[in-house]
């Protein structure tokens, strides 16, 4: 009766040590909210070139950041959308960067001037530094472009009005 008593206290010794750190190994999830506005700007130039478009501008709201992104792809669809990818990186803090990878689909709004669209983009996280090292997470970004194409369009004329909402985890 000993043996299966002590054996006992060690497995459930073995299970409080087991779950925290399961829970450690999870990490931190927090949802997040919030807006931001995002201006086309020009094109970089090689090696980090973007010839099919970058937007930059900042997020308030639980990510407050910088933001830069990218488009890796852009594709017309038969009924009249974009879809694209792109690549963005969120700055939260000196050395807290959240690096996505996008899939949007940009729909030309009805009755609405020429170049204005609905974006809907999700966001994966792909990578991150400083306090989002290994972070995971997913963010649902929906809103308006305006002048994103048409004869207003073009850097520091089109821009995104932009809502996010999702989840970020931490390793730690």
């Amino acid at each position: 009766m000993k043996k299966i008593t002590t054996a006992a206290a060690l497995c459930l010794g073995m299970m409080l040590v087991a779950v925290p750190a399961a829970a450690q190994a999870r990490g931190r999830c927090v949802n997040v909210s919030g807006k931001g506005t995002w201006t086309v700007i020009p094109p970089s130039t090689a090696p980090a070139s973007d010839p099919v478009g970058r937007v930059l501008g900042p997020t308030t709201g639980g990510l407050k950041a910088a933001v830069t992104a990218y488009l890796t792809s852009l594709a017309p669809q038969p009924d009249g959308s974009l879809k694209a990818t792109s690549v963005e990186t969120w700055a939260v803090k000196a050395n807290d960067l959240l690096v996505f990878a996008g899939d949007a689909v940009f729909t030309p709004i009805a009755g609405r001037p020429v170049g204005t669209v609905s974006d809907a983009l999700t966001l994966t996280v792909i990578g991150g530094t400083g306090a989002f090292a290994g972070a995971t997470g997913k963010l649902n970004v929906t809103g308006t472009g305006y002048d994103i194409f048409g004869p207003n369009a073009g850097p520091g004329k089109s821009y995104f009005d932009i809502r996010y909402q999702g989840e970020i985890c931490t390793a730690f």
